[in-house]
């Protein structure tokens, strides 16, 4: 028995469709398919006790990076978190006269993934006769994580903001670096916490 669904049905024989009812159908299928897409989650926490609502001047620290990060990556990383908060805050001139601190962290690390090639098969002689096996594939990659903090002036640790990034894999510098915007606009569209 075949599924037919009532909304995509074919038109009955004879008839044909508008360009209306096609283009409605076509914008329909594109909505439903940006539904499926989602951004990466956003990992929050923060001290309940802070009080973010005098927020008002920021003073950024230098970044850290851990694992495989390359320099010019945490450069690009530190220049998006700033064009994000000069959005909606004032920089400091140090940080003694900045209401919070904010700190940029790339934290990279090296991941090993093992998976079963379903479409490639090999054959080899095994002790009793010719056999087949699905092969393994190996791929080793780069997992990074964009992490923004902010602190009190006294270095306490008020609010923290972690996305994993994308923007490692991005083909050009221009790109990478509109990657990390978005990704640090995702982090501080949650600050502060409410």
């Amino acid at each position: 028995m075949l599924f037919r669904n009532p909304v995509i049905a074919e038109p009955a024989a004879g008839t044909s469709w508008s360009p209306r009812t096609a283009l409605a159908l076509l914008a329909a299928a594109c909505l439903w398919l940006a539904g499926c897409a989602s951004a990466p989650p956003v990992a929050v926490d923060y001290d309940p006790q802070a009080n973010f609502s005098r927020l008002q001047t920021y003073y950024l620290l230098d970044p850290l990076a851990s694992g495989p990060v390359a320099p010019l990556e945490l450069k690009r990383a530190r220049q998006a978190v700033e064009g994000q908060l000069q959005l909606r805050y004032r920089p400091a001139a140090s940080a003694d006269a900045a209401d919070f601190l904010v700190r940029v962290q790339l934290q990279g690390t090296e991941r090993v993934a093992v998976y079963e090639d379903r479409f490639g098969v090999y054959g080899g002689h095994g002790p009793l006769g010719f056999g087949w096996q699905v092969p393994l594939n190996v791929r080793q990659y780069r997992q990074v994580h964009l992490v923004i903090d902010a602190l009190s002036p006294e270095q306490v640790p008020l609010w923290r903001g972690s996305i994993p990034s994308r923007a490692m894999g991005a083909r050009s510098p221009e790109e990478q670096q509109q990657r990390l915007y978005n990704e640090a606009a995702l982090i501080l569209n949650r600050f502060p916490p409410y």
